[in-house]
């Protein structure tokens, strides 16, 4: 079933007047599937954005690494990304972040990237207190890089321990001790102030 809007978005990706797809996601001519990246794009466009947005601070890197990571799934065949698909994509948006990162120089994190982090928030949200969004952000700028990843990842994408084990490529107990330590970072900051 096909999505009108994420349609759209998978059309920048894909040739719209593929032929039928084989039980591979592709058509004769090597085309990929465009319902399945359709679905694709749905289901994780707002996470991966918003973990990727969260890692750089800088909405507009993010929409490039979200668009790379999408651009490397259409290389992709449905059956190679079976039961790992959500790792596997957060893995590549990973990549991408940190080959950004590397390539600018350090910065801190800004308050106000944190408070839209989420491309289309809720209206209670919207209706936060601003002081309430800055204590946040400066509790999360004293997380260890570390730390801040995995509580994206858990918090904001929703990924399993062992999903976050396998898009950073730490134990599942190491991701456990970090994310237990960055709550207990938060708590404490939040608490204080």
């Amino acid at each position: 079933m096909s999505h009108p809007a994420s349609t759209s978005a998978a059309e920048d990706l894909v040739d719209p007047e593929a032929s039928e797809p084989d039980s591979s996601g592709q058509d004769s001519s090597g085309t990929r599937n465009t319902e399945w990246i359709a679905e694709v794009v749905d289901q994780f466009q707002r996470p991966l954005l918003a973990y990727a947005t969260g890692m750089l601070a800088d909405r507009t890197a993010a929409q490039d690494a979200v668009q790379e990571t999408f651009l490397q799934l259409c290389r992709k065949r449905p059956d190679d990304l079976v039961d790992r698909l959500a790792p596997w994509l957060f893995t590549v948006c990973r990549s991408r972040v940190i080959d950004m990162q590397r390539k600018r120089s350090p910065d801190r994190l800004d308050p106000d990237a944190v408070a839209v982090i989420d491309p289309a928030p809720r209206p209670d949200a919207v209706a936060q207190d601003h002081e309430a969004h800055e204590q946040i952000a400066a509790s999360i700028e004293t997380l260890s890089p570390r730390q801040r990843e995995v509580i994206q990842l858990r918090m904001q994408a929703g990924l399993s321990y062992r999903e976050i084990a396998d898009v950073t490529g730490m134990t599942v107990s190491n991701v456990g001790f970090h994310l237990h330590q960055a709550v207990k970072s938060l708590r404490d900051g939040l608490a204080v102030t």
